[in-house]
């Protein structure tokens, strides 16, 4: 009688002769069908199957279920570059973590609105780009027209640290300070400066409302159009009425 097996992985089952087929080339099929390494596979069959030199047919008796567990090779390659990306971050936070006398300041714009003073975080790595940053967002024309329009003052706009993960961004006290974060959470990258200009638009909607009621949405989908819209070094651009908007 042919002898077969039924090869079971994640709910697909398959069926598959095995009068001639030892474990290593039953590993060997289902590294080609399913992307898993031999070396990364479990095959088990009332108890895990070990001797590839052996026949299926003396291993397993016929029509059994064989179940497959194990990871696609490129799942677990993702797995370890994402592990590796965050033991990084977890040095990096370790190493460079904000504390009270991190303060750098330096003068905006004599503009009687906008932002008065920058502060990015005391991060040797990237520091100058951070502060750069700060600075395109307090130079961007949408911005300042934004800013003008509603007679917005800022007295610090600073860098947020990562560690804050609950956040995107604050206002205290009505333009006192506001904090937007900049980097990625590993420390090793920012941000898209698009997304990070949309929690400023936020965060300055903040400085007419505290709640985040329905006049609050308003003003900031408002914000997010202006921003756009009120740069004439961008001709041509604009926004509709379902305009992107930062909501935490």
């Amino acid at each position: 009688m042919p002898h077969s097996i039924t090869l079971s992985y994640k709910g697909h089952v398959t069926c598959i002769p095995t009068d001639t087929l030892t474990l290593g080339q039953l590993r060997a099929h289902v590294e080609q069908q399913y992307g898993i390494s031999a070396v990364d596979q479990k095959l088990i069959c009332k108890g895990l199957l070990r001797n590839d030199t052996a026949m299926i047919r003396d291993l397993v008796p016929n029509n059994s279920k064989v179940v497959v567990m194990g990871t696609p090779s490129a799942e677990l390659a993702s797995f370890q570059a994402l592990n590796a990306r965050r033991q990084i971050g977890r040095a990096n936070n370790l190493k460079y973590r904000a504390t009270s006398s991190d303060v750098y300041h330096t003068r905006a714009t004599t503009d009687e609105y906008g932002f008065d003073s920058f502060k990015e975080l005391n991060i040797a790595h990237r520091q100058r780009d951070a502060l750069q940053m700060l600075h395109r967002l307090g130079r961007d024309e949408g911005v300042r027209q934004v800013m003008r329009k509603h007679k917005y003052s800022v007295h610090l706009l600073r860098e947020l640290h990562p560690n804050e993960r609950t956040i995107l961004g604050y206002n205290r006290n009505r333009g006192e300070e506001i904090a937007l974060r900049l980097r990625t959470d590993d420390l090793e990258g920012f941000r898209d400066y698009e997304s990070v200009r949309r929690v400023l638009m936020h965060e300055l909607a903040h400085m007419v409302w505290d709640a985040h009621d329905d006049n609050f949405h308003k003003l900031n989908r408002e914000h997010c159009k202006e921003v756009v819209e009120l740069d004439w070094t961008v001709r041509g651009q604009t926004v509709g009425p379902q305009a992107e908007y930062y909501e935490p």
